[in-house]
């Protein structure tokens, strides 16, 4: 199996929690939505530092972005996914990955197609 970096880690979480789930199921490692989706309300996610291979222990930062077309949903939603990965170990392709939640504020939308998003910052990090 490939090292996602972290990638699987999240979205094994994030798939799988009722609480995250119950507001959407799409939930994108990408840094953009596919535009075939439909769905105003998803999370797309993505390495968003750089990945230092030379350091004697694994630390990754990521970028989870929260859509939705209402502002408080899309918080809300930001929200869930604190609750679901933050501070959080789980054991995901045989790493044990650690991760750590910033709530950035929500961004309005840049134009009539366009939603909110509420962007969280995750640093993970494994054994």
């Amino acid at each position: 199996m490939a090292d996602t970096l972290g990638g699987d880690f999240i979205y094994s979480t994030l798939s799988t929690d009722a609480g995250v789930t119950d507001i959407t199921t799409d939930i994108y490692n990408a840094r953009m939505v596919p535009e075939t989706v439909s769905n105003l309300t998803t999370i797309n996610f993505y390495l968003s530092g750089a990945y230092d291979a030379s350091l004697e222990y694994f630390y990754a930062v990521w970028s989870i972005d929260c859509r939705s077309d209402l502002g408080y949903n899309s918080l809300g939603l930001a929200v869930a996914v604190r609750d679901a990965i933050n501070r959080v170990t789980s054991t995901v392709g045989g790493y044990a990955y650690h991760g750590v939640i910033e709530i950035g504020g929500t961004i309005p939308p840049a134009d009539a197609a366009d939603v909110y998003n509420t962007p969280v910052s995750l640093t993970v990090r494994r054994r």
